[in-house]
């Protein structure tokens, strides 16, 4: 058995550490993301609705139904797609 965890490990076949490891904060760190982004994302829609309320020209795209909301979390995905993207790469 030991044979062969050796030949393994001389064969370079096996994953190697450092990718475990990155695979391993990289799945912490977009949860940690999303658990941000649903705590704080609720309060920027009270905030802009609030904003919307009071009159200001353009406070609608705010509001919780409007398209800025869309954007950030489009664009939060879209980074975090290119993130891991480019770390398939680079392996």
């Amino acid at each position: 058995m030991r044979d062969k965890l050796l030949a393994l490990k001389k064969s370079k076949k096996g994953i190697s550490e450092n990718y475990i490891t990155s695979i391993i904060i990289g799945l912490v760190l977009v949860v940690v993301l999303f658990l941000v982004l649903a705590d704080l994302v609720p309060q920027a829609q009270t905030a802009g609705d609030t904003l919307n309320s009071s009159g200001v020209p353009l406070g609608s795209l705010f509001a919780s139904n409007g398209v800025i909301f869309v954007v950030i979390m489009a664009g939060v995905l879209i980074v975090v797609i290119y993130a891991f993207l480019k770390f398939k790469k680079k392996r």
